[in-house]
């Protein structure tokens, strides 16, 4: 398992990746956006990022995409990498409980299992568990 960062802009990923690979002397990996995925957007939100991540000699340092700030999210949340499903679905199960499922465990598009929830502190976390 692997814990990293989310960083969640208002429309402004793509600015905030160049300003950080360009002021830290990171990379990033490729940037793909909401238009490629099967995701509803608007027409504006087209170049949006739906994920990207910014990394340092092949190691990820965080994600970053983009998304409508509609009060439900912050900027920042925790996203747990996990690399066999039932210990994902046992983690999701009790860590998710006395706090607030907003996205339940399911296939992705993106071939991976995935959910997320607000836990019992207030902390905003997202679970992934890609398929082989």
């Amino acid at each position: 398992m692997k814990l990293h960062p989310y960083l969640i802009f208002p429309g402004n990923a793509t600015e905030a990746i160049r300003h950080y690979t360009e002021s830290l002397g990171i990379e990033h990996t490729e940037i793909k956006r909401y238009k490629d995925s099967p995701m509803k957007h608007k027409p504006d939100q087209s170049q949006w990022v739906i994920h990207c991540e910014l990394t340092y000699k092949g190691e990820t340092l965080a994600m970053v995409c983009d998304a409508p700030n509609d009060g439900s999210s912050n900027h920042i949340q925790l996203s747990l990498n996990y690399d066999s499903l039932e210990p994902m679905k046992l983690a999701f199960a009790k860590m998710s409980k006395g706090g607030k499922v907003t996205h339940p465990l399911k296939k992705e598009f993106w071939n991976a299992t995935f959910g997320q929830f607000v836990d019992q502190y207030g902390i905003h976390w997202m679970m992934n568990c890609d398929h082989s």
